[in-house]
């Protein structure tokens, strides 16, 4: 199965780029044909850490009406040439501009590609990120969803209002939505981490990277907590 895996959240600071690096790092993992969608042009983190290991596509998604009915277009027809079978998209923050309300574009080209669509809806701590994920198009007419809570970007809240609300959680759920979430990264790590831009979070796990022991395994660990509550909930079949 191919699979179209779109980082989404339409909020800036909730953790789009982090689930895109964990998504690119679990297909690379399982050997997968890996590309990524960079559609945060401003920012680029995603593209700057992996733009030496696997095709990366940067198209800017911050548009809305023809605008962005080009930018899909380049999207999709890129990908279409290139064959890779675990294309990971980085939404910009405002992407619902160009994802939802051209979803009924989108996902019929998916599908006559092979892809599955898959969003990981990031929550930000506001009321209004519940109320905008169950309004998502593209969440809607995805193939599965899921909601994602990064730890790391929220130490001192820790349930977040999306969770807190019952009627949120209950709509996404009962909607076919499933729920997860990214465990914190040790600052002190996560800082390291931040200092080799354009190294994989494998390299810096293993044996030729340039941390400490201990901050490898502390990265491995936490790459393996992740991929288990956020990214193999999202990919894998039950």
């Amino acid at each position: 199965m191919k699979n179209l895996i779109i980082s989404h959240g339409d909020k800036g600071g909730v953790g789009k780029s982090i689930f895109s690096m964990l998504a690119v790092e679990y297909g690379l993992y399982r050997e997968r044909g890996v590309a990524i969608v960079e559609g945060d042009t401003q920012i680029g983190d995603v593209k700057a850490r992996y733009e030496n290991v696997v095709p990366v596509l940067s198209v800017n998604l911050d548009k809305s009406g023809k605008d962005a009915e080009n930018a899909i277009a380049t999207l999709f027809g890129h990908l279409e040439a290139l064959e890779s079978d675990f294309v990971v998209m980085n939404a910009p923050a405002n992407a619902h501009k160009a994802l939802d309300s051209h979803a009924e574009l989108i996902a019929p080209v998916a599908q006559e590609l092979g892809f599955r669509i898959c969003v990981a809806w990031m929550i930000g701590r506001e009321a209004s990120s519940a109320t905008l994920a169950n309004a998502s198009t593209i969440c809607q007419v995805a193939d599965r969803r899921i909601a994602v809570v990064n730890r790391h970007e929220s130490d001192y809240d820790r349930d977040y209002y999306w969770f807190t609300v019952p009627q949120y959680r209950e709509a996404w759920i009962a909607s076919g939505g499933l729920t997860g979430e990214i465990p914190e990264l040790a600052s002190r790590v996560g800082a390291k981490v931040k200092e080799y831009p354009g190294q994989s979070f494998a390299s810096l796990a293993g044996r030729d990277s340039p941390l400490f022991v201990v901050e490898r395994q502390i990265i491995k660990h936490w790459l393996g907590k992740s991929w288990e509550g956020a990214v193999v909930p999202l990919i894998e079949e039950d």
